[in-house]
């Protein structure tokens, strides 16, 4: 399993510096297991004098500590797994595409220690910001900020427990100072641990109606904790549980559909622009700034854009739709086909691009996709996050210097699932149908937003399908594989075509489930990872 434990000096964080804790504590891209200060937790001293210092403080919790992860390992993990995204042997990508990367893949080591990483940094503030606020902040701001310290805690290990099963629960980093070399904790102490933290969450953090005011909406709600919670309880199976939260969730009327019967303006497209950052429908995202530093920035347009002219770099087109999700993701009329992956003569009326690669190109507004830039000889190319050149203000800013990175934001839940997520808890199993009128109308709102006809029953099938093509390429379809019955999760697997449009290919799975290896070099430094004992909780 993992732990790369790293000491680092004591760090007293003063009123210049503290806006900046997330970067010093893990944001390098050799940060290890977990930064762990020598004699405690940092000093964060009395830089919090007002609510509006206090809300701001955890603004990094939202980027720059999923940096590592992002910027590669997350899609390649997930997407690229799980068989919706494809790469040949030419990159990195490929080994995931084919099943042959190994415990040593960056991949693997970024996206743990970005999940460490977060849990370092949240309890820093869990454990310290109470004592370093002044007088004139309001309990109100106080208790918020730590909800959405826990909030991302709970994140990060439900992440953590979907793709590592057994992981070392962490509640306060000073505790292994001293010693690092600890035992993993069970899944199910994992689970209950994360089901505590989002409960503080939602008793911690401020209500919202989201609004057209974008910039409100950055950080998570209550609502937000509440929607997680329920795809928490959906993941063990406590359907009922699933369903009050995602019922409380839906009537509070926090979240809606961009292209919905509330938001019919707008449309599924609308999602995936820049300008839209925050919208109604973002339940929880990562924030990424075109302006900032190198781990400031996404590299979404880059990895996924499949031709050079639409980026801000000379390469692209680092993945592409594979032939499964081309041919089996989506029914015939899914609007949502097009805004995931490019087919020749797809026309996207806002996408910027050069008119040649001449570096004084003129740039030209509506892009067509060509089969001569198809992606890895998939014959299409990735839509999804792909926004093209900087157009303001269809896009934000871009970050030439950092190889292209932008402002748009990363989805990590959506409005569109929790809707999902209360259909399938109505349902109650992974078999069988429900013609239930709330599960039909959560689940049609979605379905008819993508262009189809509503459908008076519904199986866990066309749930699980549904995912799929709502979903696709937001690192949620490999988790949802790991949820079925193993031998489910395998034949879908090995059935799916691997390869290229000219050259079909499958996997075999011999393992007994589909978890990820701990990271070789934190297994190498914490060799008690394999060994799970139960967590005592305080």
């Amino acid at each position: 399993m993992h732990t790369n434990m790293k000491n680092i000096m004591k760090i007293k964080i003063n009123f210049l510096v503290m806006l900046t804790l997330v970067s010093i504590f893990s944001s390098s891209c050799s940060q290890d297991f977990i930064d762990v200060p020598l004699e405690g937790a940092p000093t964060l001293g009395n830089y919090y004098d007002s609510d509006e210092k206090v809300d701001n403080a955890t603004n990094g919790l939202y980027g720059i500590v999923w940096f590592n992860m992002n910027k590669e390992g997350f899609y390649g993990i997930t997407d690229v797994i799980s068989g919706n995204m494809y790469a040949g042997n030419g990159n990195k990508f490929g080994t995931f595409a084919d099943l042959s990367f190994t415990s040593s893949s960056s991949f693997i080591e970024d996206s743990w220690r970005s999940c460490f990483g977060a849990v370092a940094n949240a309890n820093a503030y869990i454990n310290n910001l109470p004592k370093s606020v002044g007088p004139n902040v309001s309990a109100a701001s106080l208790n918020n900020a730590l909800g959405e310290c826990h909030f991302i805690r709970a994140f990060s290990y439900f992440f953590l427990v979907r793709g590592w099963g057994n992981v070392p629960i962490i509640e306060n980093n000073a505790d292994y100072s001293q010693n690092f070399v600890i035992p993993s904790n069970p899944v199910e102490d994992v689970y209950t641990f994360i089901e505590n933290d989002l409960k503080f969450a939602i008793a911690n953090l401020k209500t919202k109606n989201r609004g057209s005011d974008y910039a409100a909406n950055a950080h998570v709600s209550s609502g937000s904790a509440k929607a997680l919670l329920a795809k928490v309880y959906l993941y063990q199976k406590k359907y009922d549980l699933a369903r009050a939260l995602a019922e409380e969730v839906i009537n509070s009327g926090e979240f809606k559909l961009l292209g919905g019967d509330e938001l019919p303006n707008y449309t599924f497209a609308d999602l995936f622009l820049q300008k839209n950052n925050n919208n109604q429908e973002s339940i929880f995202s990562w924030q990424w700034t075109g302006a900032g530093t190198y781990f400031e920035g996404n590299f979404s347009n880059t990895l996924f854009a499949p031709d050079n002219r639409l980026v801000e770099t000379s390469y692209s087109g680092q993945i592409a739709p594979s032939q499964d999700l081309i041919k089996n993701g989506f029914v015939p009329g899914d609007r949502r086909r097009k805004e995931t992956f490019m087919l020749p003569g797809d026309y996207y009326p806002n996408l910027t691009y050069a008119e040649t690669l001449a570096v004084d190109s003129p740039l030209l507004l509506g892009y067509t996709f060509d089969i001569a830039n198809e992606a890895h000889s998939s014959g299409a190319g990735l839509k999804k996050y792909v926004i093209g050149k900087q157009n303001l203000p269809i896009t934000g800013q871009f970050n030439a210097p950092f190889n292209g990175e932008s402002s748009m934001n990363s989805y990590m839940m959506r409005y569109a699932e929790l809707l999902l997520i209360h259909a399938e808890a109505i349902l109650g199993s992974q078999s069988g149908s429900t013609t239930d009128a709330n599960a039909l109308k959560s689940f049609n709102a979605v379905h008819k937003r993508a262009g189809l006809p509503a459908v008076s029953t519904i199986s866990f099938d066309d749930i699980f399908k549904e995912r799929r093509a709502e979903l696709a390429c937001e690192g949620d379809y490999y988790f949802d594989l790991g949820r079925l019955p193993f031998s489910k999760a395998k034949e879908i697997l090995e059935a799916q075509n691997r390869g290229d449009r000219y050259t079909e290919k499958h996997i075999s799975i011999s393992a007994t489930n589909l978890l990820l290896p701990y990271p070789a070099s934190d297994l190498t430094k914490n060799p008690k990872l394999i060994e799970v004992v139960p967590y005592t909780f305080k």
